[in-house]
């Protein structure tokens, strides 16, 4: 699903906008919002936030979804400041005509410092102090993701 088409479900939605976050589509990302959850520092804070890391991986955990609202619960891995991050939530979306995100409730993490010898956590099999796809998720291009 390319980020121009609206999503078929809240799962689809979730993808989507992880997908967004990697790319640092803010306009996709404050349009798949929820009106009700809008501020005037929505966009900048998104932008922020995307441009200062890199993402590395999403898991779904799980999935429930009515006609009218959907909950998915997810992990979505990045790198900051040579530490590995995650964001663990469950999403509510609502549907009024498309899905939107509403909110979520996190779940506190503390992140894992990486050792220039580690693996890196992209999955490039490299220790991570050689591996070089680590550009800002914002700035990224099709050749940087690496294989899943």
């Amino acid at each position: 699903m390319s980020l121009k088409q609206i999503a078929s479900s809240c799962e689809a939605l979730m993808r989507s906008r992880y997908s967004a976050y990697c790319l640092a589509d803010t306009t996709y990302l404050v349009t798949t919002l929820h009106a009700s959850e809008h501020t005037p520092d929505t966009a900048a804070e998104i932008t922020a936030f995307a441009n200062s890391v890199h993402f590395c991986r999403l898991n779904i955990k799980s999935v429930s979804q009515t006609a009218q609202h959907g909950q998915v619960s997810f992990a979505a891995y990045f790198l900051h400041e040579q530490k590995l991050d995650v964001i663990e939530e469950v999403s509510d979306f609502i549907y009024e005509g498309r899905w939107y995100y509403k909110h979520g409730q996190l779940k506190k993490t503390d992140p894992i410092k990486i050792g220039r010898n580690d693996l890196c956590p992209c999955g490039s099999g490299k220790k991570f102090k050689q591996c070089a796809i680590h550009q800002l998720s914002g700035q990224l291009t099709d050749k940087a993701f690496p294989p899943l």
